[in-house]
């Protein structure tokens, strides 16, 4: 039995018919995007509303854009968030969602790691939260620590 490598799928779809069937070959287990997800919240954690959070969004973009190649932002949300270390305090919030369908090798490079990390850091520590959040996949991971 051969051990060759299966020929690699086209990146980009064909402009052809046979369209369908570069779909099927792209839904298959392994060929999937990564998704990346974070959040631009509209409150400090003493409840008071940011007046920067639209500038916050508009960075957001801009880096998931150089880092994963596009990214797209969600305005109509409402959330709450426990503030477990002020007594399981709720925070009510009106976060901007920002996602990115990235390349697996642009989510595992360590550089592009880094800059999200300073960029999530530097948000939280400018507008006070008690921690922010990204979204890899279906895994949430929250940053507190902003030194």
């Amino acid at each position: 039995m051969s051990k060759a490598k299966p020929k690699a799928e086209p990146e980009t779809a064909p402009a052809d018919p046979s369209f369908p069937e570069w779909l099927k070959g792209r839904l298959r287990f392994g060929l999937a995007d990564d998704c990346v997800i974070l959040f631009i919240p509209s409150r400090a954690r003493d409840k008071s509303r940011l007046n920067d959070q639209a500038e916050w969004a508009s960075q957001a973009l801009e880096l998931m854009g150089r880092l994963y190649g596009g990214a797209t932002g969600y305005k109509a949300l409402c959330g709450i968030w426990r503030d477990d270390e002020n007594g399981g305090q709720l925070l009510d919030d009106e976060p901007i969602m920002i996602q990115s369908l990235a390349k697996r090798q642009d989510v595992e490079d360590h550089v592009k790691i880094g800059e999200l990390a300073n960029f999530l850091k530097r948000m939280g520590k400018k507008t006070k939260q008690g921690a922010v959040a990204v979204v890899f996949n279906n895994a949430i991971h929250f940053i507190s620590n902003y030194d």
